[in-house]
C-alpha cells in the first residue's frame, strides 16, 4: 500500500485517539447512572386505570407487582402507565436529591411526592419543558427529601416502547452533568451541521452527487438527533412532531439511505464492486419502502425491520470496505477509520433495541461521539479527495499549457499570454517585441536521422532559446518546428540583439543527438508592437519577418521593415 494511504489511516486513527483522550472525563460524567438502588419499583397491573384518589390514598396498591429489575417498561404505544417507588431508606434533603427519568425521549410524565395534591408535570417538549436541566433526563426535585416507605407515584405516557430507568442524584452531580453533557450535544451537532454544509459545498462547487448525499446523511442525522434529543425544544410547534413515532423513523431511515449512497459513489462500486452495489440498491428499496408506508401509518414492525435491513447493509459496507482495502483503493481506508466506530456502535444500538443485549450505559457516550468523529475523518477524506482533484487539474491544465515535447508554452496558451501582454502593454504604452524563429531545413534533420532525432533537436533548441530569454519573457511552439518569443518591455533593436544571440548559440554550438553531431541554423523574424495592433496583428507582421530570412537565404535575423524606422536586418553568416 502506497505511503499516503499509510497517512490517511495513520491520521484517522491518531484522530480517533485525540477524540477518546478529550472525551475520556467526559465519559464518567455523561455515562448513565445505575438504576435506583433506594427505591423499589412497583408497576400497575390492573386491567384499567385506577382513580387518581385510589392510588394517591392506597387503596390501589394491591394493584402493583414489584419490577425486579426497576426498569420502566410501557407494554404499548401512548399506554398510560402507574408506577410506585417505595424509598428503602432516608434520603437527607442537605445534598437537593433530585429524581431522574431517563430516557426521556417521547415521554410525558407526572409525579406525585408525599403530601403533593398537584403533580409535577415533566417532558422534553410541550409547556411542561424543564428549562433549568439538559435534555439529558426528566428532573424531578425532593427538596424534602425521602424517609424510608414514603411512596412516590409515577404515570407516564410514552409514544413508544422504549424502557426507562429512575435514580436519585444530588443535585449538584446533576447540575454538572447537564454542563457536560450539552458540552458534548453541541460539538457533535456543531461537527455534523460544519461538515453537512461543506459536503454540500462541494457540490455545488465539483457537481460530484457523492457530496449531497454525504450533505443529506449529516443534515438529516444531525436533524434527527436535534428533535429527539430535545435541543430544539424552543419551537413549540415541534412538539408534535418529536413525539410522533414515524418522525424518528423517516429521518433516521432516510439518513441511513442518503449515507448508502454515499458510500456506493464514493468507493464506486457500481464499476469496482457491482454486486456489492446491487445489495446496497436493494437495501436501500426495502427501506424506502419503509418510508413511504411510515408516512401513513407506522407499522407494528417498522422499528425491527429497519433494524434488521440495516444489519444486512452494515454487512454489505463491510464487505465492500475490506474488498476496497485489498485492492488498496484510498477511499477505502478513508471509510475504514471513519466509520468503524459508528458501526459497533450502530450494531451495539440495534441489538439493544430488538433486546439481543442491554442498552449498555457507554452508548449514550458512544454513539454521538462516533457520528462526530466520521463527520471529522471524512472530512478529513474530502480534504485529501480535493488536493487530488486539484493535483488532477493543475496536471490536465499543465498538458493544455504547456507543448509535452519542448517544455514551452503550446499555441493556445502562448496566443492567450500574447494578448495579454499585448493587452497591458497597449494600456501602460510599455515596448514589447516578439521573435518568430524556425529552424532551417528542418525536414533534412527527420529524413537523415529519424523522427527521434528530430524531436530532440526541437527539444534542445527549444532549451537554448529559453535560456538566452529574461525571467519575464515568454516562449512557445507554435507549430512544426515554428517557435515564438515574447520580450516583455524590449525595443526593436534589443530584440535583435536578443535574436542574433539566439541564432549563434545554435549556429555556433552543433547538436549532439545519440552520439552524432548535427549542424543546425536558424532563421528569425522580429517585429516591434505597434500602438492599437492586436497580438495577432503582431505575429503576422514577424512572421513576414521569418518569411524574409528564409528568402534572403536563411540562418539570419530580418526585422520587420515596416516597424519604426525601418531598421536594417542583422547580418548572416
Amino acid at each position: 500500500m502506497d505511503r499516503g494511504v499509510w497517512r490517511i489511516g495513520g491520521a484517522g486513527l491518531a484522530l480517533l485517539c485525540l477524540i477518546l483522550v478529550w472525551c475520556g472525563p467526559l465519559r464518567a460524567q455523561t455515562a448513565l447512572p445505575p438504576p435506583a438502588t433506594e427505591l423499589a419499583v412497583a408497576r400497575w397491573t390492573g386491567a384499567e386505570e385506577p382513580a387518581l384518589w385510589q392510588v394517591l390514598s392506597g387503596a390501589a396498591a394491591s394493584g402493583f407487582a414489584e419490577v425486579e429489575d426497576g426498569r420502566l417498561v410501557p407494554t404499548a404505544r401512548r399506554e398510560v402507565g402507574w408506577w410506585r417507588l417505595v424509598a428503602l431508606r432516608d434520603i437527607a434533603p442537605h445534598n437537593a436529591p433530585q429524581l431522574v427519568l431517563t430516557p426521556p425521549h417521547r415521554k410525558r410524565v407526572e409525579l406525585w411526592r408525599p403530601g403533593d395534591s398537584e403533580p409535577l408535570a415533566r417532558a422534553i417538549y410541550g409547556h411542561d419543558a424543564d428549562y433549568s436541566h439538559s435534555t439529558r433526563f426528566l428532573v424531578f426535585p425532593l427538596p424534602q427529601g425521602l424517609r424510608r416507605g414514603d411512596a412516590l407515584y409515577l404515570r407516564m405516557i410514552a409514544a413508544d416502547v422504549v424502557p426507562a430507568q429512575v435514580s436519585i442524584l444530588p443535585g449538584q452531580e446533576v447540575y454538572r452533568g447537564d454542563i457536560v453533557y450539552v458540552a458534548v450535544r453541541t460539538f457533535v451537532l456543531t461537527v455534523l451541521g460544519l461538515i453537512a454544509l461543506l459536503a454540500f459545498g462541494l457540490w455545488i462547487g465539483l457537481r460530484e452527487r457523492g457530496y449531497v448525499f454525504l450533505g443529506l446523511t449529516l443534515a438529516t442525522q444531525m436533524l434527527a438527533m436535534a428533535i429527539e434529543g430535545g435541543e430544539m425544544r424552543a419551537w413549540l410547534e415541534l412538539g408534535p412532531l418529536a413525539l410522533d413515532r414515524r418522525m424518528d423513523i423517516i429521518l433516521n431511515t432516510a439518513a441511513v439511505v442518503a449515507s448508502l449512497r454515499f458510500f456506493s459513489l464514493f468507493l464506486r462500486l457500481r464499476d469496482l464492486q457491482p454486486t456489492a452495489a446491487r445489495l446496497l440498491d436493494g437495501c436501500c428499496v426495502l427501506l424506502g419502502g419503509l418510508i413511504a408506508v411510515t408516512i401513513f401509518k407506522t407499522w407494528r414492525y417498522s422499528g425491527s425491520f429497519g433494524n434488521l435491513v440495516l444489519l444486512a447493509a452494515i454487512a454489505v459496507v463491510l464487505y465492500a470496505i475490506g474488498a476496497a482495502v485489498w485492492r488498496r483503493q484510498r477511499e477505502g481506508v478513508f471509510l475504514l477509520v471513519a466509520w468503524s466506530p459508528l458501526i459497533v456502535s450502530l450494531v451495539a444500538l440495534v441489538g439493544a433495541y430488538q433486546r439481543w443485549w442491554p442498552m449498555y450505559r457507554w452508548l449514550e457516550f458512544a454513539y454521538p461521539s462516533s457520528l462526530a468523529f466520521s463527520g471529522l475523518a471524512l472530512l478529513f477524506g474530502l480534504t485529501s479527495r480535493l488536493r487530488q482533484l486539484r493535483h488532477d487539474r493543475d496536471r490536465a491544465q499543465h498538458r493544455a499549457s504547456y507543448d509535452a515535447l519542448t517544455g514551452v508554452l503550446a499555441r493556445t496558451a502562448l496566443e492567450e499570454a500574447l494578448a495579454a501582454a499585448v493587452g497591458r502593454a497597449q494600456r501602460s504604452g510599455e515596448a514589447l517585441s516578439v521573435l518568430f524563429l524556425d529552424i532551417d531545413h528542418f525536414k533534412r534533420i527527420n529524413d537523415e536521422h529519424g523522427h527521434r532525432a528530430g524531436d530532440e533537436a526541437l527539444r534542445i533548441v527549444a532549451l537554448r532559446a529559453r535560456n538566452r530569454l529574461r525571467p519575464g519573457d515568454l516562449c512557445g511552439r507554435y507549430g512544426g518546428d515554428e517557435m515564438v518569443a515574447v520580450l516583455i518591455g524590449a525595443r526593436l533593436d534589443e530584440a535583435l540583439r536578443v535574436a542574433e544571440h539566439m541564432r549563434l548559440a545554435l549556429n555556433d554550438h552543433p547538436l549532439s543527438i545519440e552520439g552524432r553531431l548535427i549542424p543546425i541554423a536558424l532563421s528569425l523574424g522580429v517585429a516591434e508592437l505597434r500602438p492599437g495592433e492586436s497580438g495577432e496583428q503582431l505575429l503576422r507582421r514577424a512572421d513576414a519577418a521569418l518569411y524574409a530570412s528564409k528568402s534572403a537565404g536563411r540562418d539570419r535575423v530580418t526585422a520587420d521593415r515596416a516597424a519604426l524606422g525601418a531598421v536594417p536586418a542583422a547580418g548572416a553568416a
